[in-house]
Formats: structure tokens, C-alpha cells, sequence
């Protein structure tokens, strides 16, 4: 059975972190303590194995009441065995996020289904998502914006939905990047002659990454974008896709190696060159990943 943590009374915990508005339509303390137990013990009974801090629990609780109608009404809207489980998810407990990753893959799929998505695009939103709801980017966690005033698996549901539009919308969209910026971050170390006959071919060069990038599955570009573009570690990829750091450092460069192929035989027929000649001459291998990082963070329409 999970542990609860010796506290102090609910609900002076829950009266610290309540809104002013909210906190002037208290009444009789004792009584709140005795409901704040009540819901309390009845969300723990399903989830008699999760441990928590009770007094930050009802703390969180106490941030996300709204300040209209009576308090009373407020707690009985609280889906309060979801929120208990988010913030236990929060707090990095085990069983907690074991209980999350299988209640995201029932959701995921169900919103993808709505939206006759390919398996590959469910693949994409379970990891993105998946990472979005526990990590910490710049500004708080997803799930932390939960409120409990509904229930989780509905809420999971428009936040998978709501990711896969914009995956979708994002592979569809071309991303562009000036010619300066994509030469600039070639490989300074080519010889003038390489480096004369790839800003001549600048344009071609270009076009020729697009179509490369383009013809990759999305888990690949998104992949490729999350390691390149935005430096996130081969480990924390791995968490997000459920796989280890290995597996994911195979599937980039797997990715790379597809790019440069696809990139070679464009240029090499544009060109009337073979793929040998073409690296030869424009040194592809030594400089792609430069250019990736710059292709990718380059502003999309």
C-alpha cells in the first residue's frame, strides 16, 4: 500500500494556495478539513499504491478551483482521483507514470482514429506528447496545467488530437532556409574549388535537402529536427520514443545516411555525375550535418 506522508491539516495547506476571491467564501474549517479527507481517502482507494505528499496535493488542488460560484460547488466539479494521478505523475512517482503512459497510448489512439491518421503519426504523438506532459521546456509541464474540473482520459483525448493537427501541419509545411545561411554553415575546411562549385550550385544544393528531407517519414524529420535543431540528447529521445539511446542513435543516422543518399543522386543528376563524383566535388558526407542544423532551424511558413 502506498505511503502518505505525515501533514499538517489539509486544510491549512489548501487555504495557503487558494485565490483571495476564493479564499473570502470559506466557512467553517473544521467541516472543509473533514471534506478535503473525505475526497481525499476516496481518490486513494483506486490508487492505493501511488504515494503523496497530501498537503502539496491539495495545495495543487486549491490553485486550479475557479473563483465563481461557492466552494463547496467547486470541490464536488474536482475530478479529484485524475488530478491526484497527475500530480503524483508530477512528482515523478513510478506507478503513477506507468498508470499515464497506458492511459496516453488508449487516448492517442483513439484521437487518431478520429483523425484517420497513419501509424506513424500516432508513433509521433504518443512521443511528443508523452514528452510535452512531464518535461519542463522553458515553462511548466503540460499536465501541470490540468485541472481536474474534467475528467483525464477526455482531456488526454483533445491534447492528442491537438498535437496531431499540428504534426501533420507541420510536415506539410516546407521549410526554408536563404542561400548565405545554408552555404554559412557548410564546412569551412573545403577546398576552394569545392567550396566555388557548391556556391555555384547553391540553389540546387537547396532544393535537392528539401526533397531529401521531405521523402522521410515523419518520425525520421521530427527525429532529425529534436537532435539537430533543437540539441535535445540521444537519452532523452529515447525516453520520449520508450526505446534506449542506442536504438535512437541508430534510427538518426539511419535518417542522415537516407538524406545524404537521396541529396547525392539529385545533385548527381542534375549535374551528370555519378554519387562518387558528386561528394568529390561537394564534399557532402564531411558538412551534412552542419547543414541540417541549419536547414531545420530555419523559419517555416
Amino acid at each position: 500500500m502506498g505511503l502518505v506522508l505525515p501533514q499538517a491539516p489539509l486544510s491549512q495547506a489548501f487555504r495557503e494556495r487558494l485565490s483571495s476571491a476564493a479564499a473570502a467564501k470559506l466557512g467553517d474549517i473544521g467541516a472543509l478539513e473533514h471534506r478535503l479527507r473525505s475526497l481525499l481517502d476516496e481518490a486513494r482507494r483506486s490508487l492505493p499504491a501511488i504515494t503523496v505528499d497530501e498537503a502539496a496535493f491539495v495545495g495543487h488542488m486549491a490553485e486550479r478551483l475557479s473563483d465563481e460560484g461557492e466552494l463547496d460547488e467547486a470541490l464536488s466539479c474536482v475530478q479529484v482521483r485524475d488530478l491526484l494521478l497527475a500530480f503524483a505523475c508530477l512528482s515523478g512517482d513510478a506507478l503513477a507514470l506507468k498508470e499515464l503512459s497506458q492511459r496516453l497510448d488508449i487516448e492517442v489512439r483513439a484521437a487518431m482514429r478520429g483523425l484517420g491518421a497513419e501509424p506513424e503519426l500516432v508513433d509521433e504523438v504518443r512521443s511528443v506528447l508523452g514528452h510535452k506532459l512531464l518535461v519542463s521546456d522553458g515553462e511548466a509541464p503540460k499536465l501541470a496545467t490540468y485541472t481536474g474540473l474534467g475528467p483525464l482520459a477526455a482531456w488526454l483525448r483533445v491534447a492528442a488530437m491537438r498535437a496531431g493537427i499540428s504534426l501533420r501541419r507541420g510536415t506539410q509545411r516546407e521549410v526554408r532556409t536563404d542561400d548565405q545561411t545554408l552555404l554559412d554553415a557548410m564546412d569551412p575546411a573545403l577546398d576552394p574549388e569545392a567550396r566555388l562549385m557548391r556556391e555555384r550550385h547553391a540553389e540546387l544544393l537547396r532544393s535537392a535537402l528539401h526533397e531529401a528531407m521531405a521523402a522521410l517519414s515523419t518520425r525520421e524529420r521530427n527525429l532529425l529536427r529534436m537532435y539537430y535543431a533543437e540539441g535535445i540528447k540521444l537519452d532523452k529521445l529515447g525516453a520520449m520514443h520508450r526505446v534506449n539511446a542506442s536504438t535512437i542513435s541508430r534510427w538518426i543516422a539511419r535518417a542522415r545516411e537516407e538524406v545524404l543518399e537521396r541529396t547525392r543522386e539529385a545533385l548527381g543528376a542534375h549535374l551528370k555525375m555519378n554519387t562518387s563524383q558528386v561528394e568529390s566535388v561537394l564534399g557532402l558526407a564531411q558538412s551534412l550535418d552542419m547543414s541540417l542544423e541549419s536547414l531545420l532551424r530555419g523559419p517555416a511558413d
